[in-house]
């Protein structure tokens, strides 16, 4: 048995995520094996028990672990969801930790939005469900943009910094395919197929440059609401501050629970930030003008191509 896989059985497998640190305890042979290649880079303790979160994928120990198998998952010994198949562990797990980040880390102001960043700015990608967000999150980063995260903007308050959260990238159906073909230097393995929508599901490994830098934070110089539309025309308008500043909060997991400091801060983002609405319905056309026209230099009050 190895190092790691012995630790995740014992509950005293710790790594840090960005400003996180996070203590597992599993023995599902799929997400141990998820946890090798997804993870390899990420800081590992092995002493201590602290962790900001301490989570465990286990099965049940019914019946259900041998009819039609099942694995929960559980925070602190509470099990926030009904109980998923087996086969399903590595995305229970990377939901489960969305569920804990966005109910519990109120530290920052949490936006659901990828962030990229390149020259040292921050590009904040803020979309709602399968507009394409982690698809042109995932292609940003092949293209050698730094990842920051997937899933959350970790914005701290009174300010427009941005914290890294490099976790893997997730996708499904038809991105799998499309980032494959045009990034094979990234690491992405397909580790099952959504019961619920039939879909395949796969990871792209956060490149180690991005963990290694995952405690370097940005100013964020443009917001951008993505939304992809196969062979709709590539279309780029300025947002307004007043509906920018709105379209983040509605995004923003705690914004009601972190009350003035939350607008405050969503005020100076769009203050020092320009906002983009951005559609586009070819993959190569929306990447070439993201990295022309969002370059480093092209910095807010520059203009736009």
């Amino acid at each position: 048995m190895d190092r790691l896989t012995f630790l995740a059985r014992a509950g005293r497998f710790f790594f840090d995520v960005g400003p996180f640190r996070l203590g597992v305890k599993t023995t599902i042979h799929s997400l141990v094996r998820f946890l090798h290649g997804f993870y390899a880079d990420f800081p590992v303790h092995e002493e201590g028990d602290f962790a900001d979160f301490h989570v465990a994928i286990e099965r049940p120990r019914l019946f259900r672990r041998w009819f039609r198998p099942q694995v929960f998952f559980a925070w602190d010994a509470f099990r926030p969801f009904h109980p998923y198949p087996l086969d399903m562990a590595v995305p229970l797990f990377e939901w489960g930790l969305n569920w804990c980040l966005a109910g519990h880390a109120h530290t920052w102001l949490l936006v659901h939005a990828a962030v990229v960043e390149k020259g040292g700015r921050a590009r904040l990608l803020a979309a709602k469900p399968e507009s394409g967000k982690s698809t042109l999150c995932a292609l940003l980063t092949g293209c050698g943009w730094r990842l920051f995260s997937d899933e959350f903007a970790l914005i701290e308050p009174g300010t427009a910094r941005v914290y890294p959260l490099p976790r893997p990238i997730s996708l499904k159906g038809g991105a799998i395919g499309v980032v494959r073909h045009l990034f094979p230097h990234l690491y992405m393995k397909t580790v099952c197929r959504n019961r619920i929508t039939g879909e395949d599901m796969a990871y792209v490994k956060p490149p180690s440059e991005a963990v290694a830098r995952m405690h370097e934070s940005a100013k964020i110089s443009y917001v951008v609401f993505p939304r992809y539309r196969a062979e709709a025309s590539l279309t780029v308008h300025r947002v307004v501050r007043s509906r920018a500043l709105l379209a983040l909060a509605d995004n923003a997991f705690n914004y009601a629970v972190l009350g003035r400091d939350g607008f405050e801060t969503l005020a100076l983002v769009v203050e020092e930030a320009e906002a983009l609405d951005f559609c586009y319905g070819d993959t190569d056309q929306g990447l070439r003008w993201f990295n022309e026209c969002l370059c480093p230099q092209n910095l807010p009050g520059r203009g736009m191509c």
